[in-house]
């Protein structure tokens, strides 16, 4: 179905975005398809289509949700929703290895506009290029200014306005490793306050984004900085207070903003931190000092971020205790599940967001945006988060989620299978529940698993022993279904995920042979360990290499590709180590495999971060 407007009938404001949207779209300036017209409403928070016998009529309220209404018309539906945020955005992850590039983020500005978000920050630790800053983002694949500018002028033809995301404070590892930052180097990762060097670089970074961007608006970060002031600063200085060195920091920066009329926004979550001996974001019951209060300039948005509560009480009692720090409005920050993920985890996603909107609804909260972070590498298929974001905004437009609806419009968007999508999204394999919440087999954490040691092995076995005959039949089970669907790559790859279980599977399934074996001595099936299974698994890892590298260059800079290589040739080297032990053993050059011996008192301890898992040394 092709949608036609007319430009003399199309309120102006609406040209770009159309424009835009035909580039993709079956959305064209003419006189063949159906009619699609506009219409400006009073109320703001108005987005209604209505199908009329020539075509689709939209009335809108803000423009920069129209395009929604698009969507909607392209999946042939009505609807009459109200928009309470005025801001709707995603923050993107590019610190942690995946570097978007500037025209493959704009299918993303494109499909965003007709999901309804008009706000997108693309969170860069250090990539992107400070002037006379050699070792910032040095072999980070970083922006350079005429990138940005190149993302900030097609989002703003669809209506979306793009805020830096950066760190003035903590979260500066990247840079803190070279030695030309040696002097502003508080600890391992926060800059060091106070020094007149730090405000020289700080500066650069800030003015960066504000050549770059035409938003006045900026995202210092300045969250998680747990060792503030205990590293150098105290060797100069003493001990301070982290509350004063904080907000004496912040209001330093606060005067860089204004002089490039610049509006901050940070994380509030250090004010509530500081604020326990424990460092516990979500300690209600912590007292924030008066005194500290008043110092934390006005001029400051706080964003309060939460991907974790299931419970709306919680959102909105962090809501108020945030408005109650400067007395401004909060920035909501909630999150679609991509980080420690090798896929989307919807269940995660949804559960935690819909008590969030929930809250934001009742708090007056009128800016949400959704995190996808990328921690640990930046290893998930990235695609599959549209089948969250598609569910998220029907979510907040519409106070209930309608499955059919947002599955017709997520495959007018994404021209695939919102429910296969989501299907895949139980690669995180629930078998339990605790305190009212999931428990899940990260699937990340069995990739990373090494075939000798085992250390994720043990530990989920002694939360259930049945557990890894569980996860092989729903791992094959789910890798079943992909099957058939192996060449849709227009969202999350089929054939990527289709790889992750494959490998998850034969990974699961090794290992259970080789222990029984090993327990037993049957030198026959150990045989067939090193000869059958073996094998099988380095193909089956070199298959996900190949998928992998084939879904980051659809739309990353090759800068970070090297992190996933190194961690899967490494696992494959260790597949060969294993069938040379084997080798040996059933040759009588050793009498016995060290790793396979060892039988620990696991106490069922849950990671994810690869370091944590794949080897029981620490330097990896």
């Amino acid at each position: 179905m092709s949608l036609i407007w007319n430009s003399k009938n199309t309120p102006s404001e609406l040209h770009s975005i159309l424009t835009t949207l035909g580039e993709e779209y079956p959305v064209k300036e003419g006189s063949q398809g159906v009619n699609l017209s506009f219409e400006k409403g009073e109320n703001p928070q108005t987005l209604r289509v209505t199908r009329h016998a020539d075509g689709f009529l939209v009335t809108y309220g803000n423009a920069s949700f129209a395009a929604r209404g698009v969507a909607y018309a392209l999946s042939g539906q009505e609807c009459d929703e109200t928009v309470c945020f005025g801001t709707h955005g995603i923050l993107l992850d590019c610190s942690r290895t995946s570097v978007v590039r500037p025209d493959y983020f704009k299918r993303w500005l494109r499909r965003l506009s007709l999901f309804g978000y008009n706000m997108a920050m693309l969170y860069t630790k250090d990539a992107y290029q400070v002037p006379g800053e050699n070792y910032f983002g040095y072999m980070r694949g970083a922006y350079s200014i005429e990138e940005i500018r190149e993302i900030d002028a097609y989002a703003k033809k669809l209506g979306i306005e793009m805020i830096a995301s950066i760190q003035a404070l903590g979260h500066l590892e990247p840079i803190m490793r070279w030695g030309a930052y040696y002097e502003v180097r508080d600890t391992d990762n926060v800059i060091l306050v106070d020094c007149e060097k730090s405000y020289v670089l700080l500066e650069k970074m800030i003015k960066f984004w504000s050549d770059a961007l035409d938003t006045r608006r900026i995202h210092l970060g300045m969250d998680e900085t747990h060792d503030l002031g205990r590293g150098k600063f105290m060797d100069l200085h003493g001990y301070e207070r982290p509350f004063d060195i904080y907000n004496r920091h912040l209001n330093r920066l606060c005067g860089i903003c204004k002089k490039y009329d610049l509006k901050p926004i940070i994380w509030n979550d250090m004010y509530f931190r500081y604020a326990n001996k424990e460092q516990n974001y979500y300690d209600t019951g912590a007292q924030i000092p008066q005194d500290v209060r008043d110092a934390i300039p006005k001029t400051v948005q706080l964003s309060y971020w939460d991907y974790y509560h299931r419970d709306r009480e919680t959102y909105s009692k962090m809501l108020r205790r945030t408005r109650e720090l400067n007395g401004g409005t909060p920035f909501m920050a909630s999150g679609i599940w991509t980080w420690s993920r090798l896929w989307c985890d919807y269940e995660q996603s949804f559960a935690t967001v819909k008590p969030c909107v929930d809250a934001c609804r009742e708090q007056g909260i009128t800016e949400i945006l959704y995190t996808l972070w990328g921690d640990d590498g930046g290893y998930c298929e990235f695609e599959s988060v549209f089948a969250g974001l598609a569910w998220a905004a029907d979510y907040a437009f519409n106070g209930a989620v309608s499955e059919p609806r947002v599955s017709r419009l997520y495959r007018a968007v994404c021209g695939t299978s919102y429910e296969l999508q989501v299907e895949l999204g139980k690669m995180e394999m629930i078998y339990g529940e605790e305190n009212g919440a999931p428990l899940k087999v990260s699937a990340a954490s069995v990739l990373w698993d090494d075939p000798l040691m085992g250390i994720v092995w043990h530990e989920m076995l002694a939360r259930d022993p049945e557990i890894w005959k569980k996860a092989l039949r729903h791992y094959k089970e789910l890798r079943d279904k992909t099957e058939a669907h192996r060449e849709d790559r227009s969202a999350g790859i089929i054939n990527h995920a289709w790889n992750l279980l494959n490998v998850l599977a034969r990974k699961t399934e090794l290992r259970a042979v080789l222990v029984n074996a090993y327990k037993k001595r049957d030198f026959s099936t150990l045989g067939v360990v090193a000869e059958k299974y073996v094998p099988e698994v380095i193909d089956a890892l070199e298959g996900l290499n190949d998928s992998f590298r084939d879904q980051w260059f659809r739309g990353y800079k090759s800068y970070g590709l090297e992190i996933m290589q190194i961690r899967l040739a490494g696992l494959r080297e260790r597949y060969a180590e294993l069938a040379r032990r084997i080798d040996e053993l059933l040759e009588g050059r050793i009498e016995k495999i060290d790793e396979l011996e060892l039988e620990p008192e696991a106490r069922g301890f849950c990671e994810t971060r690869y370091r944590m898992l794949a080897t029981g040394g620490w330097f990896i």
